[in-house]
């Protein structure tokens, strides 16, 4: 029976590859288009078994599409017993296509940033692709290493800090040094080292203490080309001069970083 099943499904497998409706990006199908192709593809193999035909449906699937689907099968108490129609009812009401979830994955791989650019703005996608992907709430190391990946490399070593374990804290960390940054060659016309050079991410946050975990913050002259904006801090224009001020930190108020 095992033979007979594998040789079964490696035959399902060969003959959707080679349908003349499958270009080979199974991701872009509707599932209208994919229950067609399915159904020509078991009458030609005479896969009557319901129950099969979902099975050897699941293997075109990926992973994150198959996990949900499992976990749907599992909560309505139908593992052994799902069919290819509750497969496909299924799929029609979550997704747009086969693999949404698979196409956000992807787009959010291939996810950059640069500084002159809006980090707000890029923080919205971002967010946004991790639902759609839906990158496990559980493992928020996964998020947090795709946003690691899209962050220039003199913003992403300060996010491997030891106090940064999610993606929030890694946001809220990138927008203190691109702020900066973008503050500084606003209000000093581009403010150059000793050497004749645009100061990096890197000397901005030395110069203004911001590295978190240091203690060293030496007051607010250090931070005077920070200026309040509604859209970027989190709290009131009073609390931000007084935070400011007092050599806190300006999104928490805490002292500690």
């Amino acid at each position: 029976m095992a033979d007979s099943n594998y040789s079964q499904a490696l035959a399902f497998l060969q003959h959707i590859r080679g349908h003349p409706r499958f270009d080979g990006k199974l991701e872009t199908l509707s599932v209208n288009s994919l229950e067609q192709i399915l159904q020509s593809t078991f009458r030609l193999l005479k896969v009557e078994d319901t129950v099969r035909q979902a099975t050897l449906a699941e293997s075109l699937l990926n992973h994150t599409v198959l996990d949900s689907w499992g976990a749907y099968c599992e909560a309505e108490g139908i593992v052994e017993t799902a069919t290819l129609t509750q497969l496909l009812q299924y799929l029609r009401a979550t997704y747009d296509t086969i693999s949404s979830s698979y196409q956000a994955l992807t787009e959010l791989m291939s996810l950059t940033f640069s500084v002159d650019t809006d980090l707000p703005q890029f923080n919205q996608q971002f967010d946004y692709l991790v639902t759609k992907a839906e990158l496990s709430a559980n493992q928020p190391s996964l998020a947090l290493n795709h946003y690691r990946h899209a962050m220039p490399t003199s913003i992403k070593k300060e996010l491997f800090a030891a106090d940064i374990v999610n993606v929030r804290q890694a946001q809220t960390r990138a927008l203190v040094l691109w702020h900066t940054t973008r503050s500084l060659r606003a209000d000093r016309n581009q403010e150059v080292d000793t050497h004749g050079e645009p100061m990096d991410i890197d000397q901005v946050a030395v110069k203004l203490n911001t590295h978190h975990g240091s203690n060293n913050c030496s007051g607010p002259n250090t931070r005077r080309g920070l200026q309040f904006n509604a859209n970027q801090f989190p709290c009131t224009e009073a609390e931000f001069q007084q935070r400011l001020n007092a050599g806190a930190c300006v999104y928490c108020g805490r002292n500690n970083h």
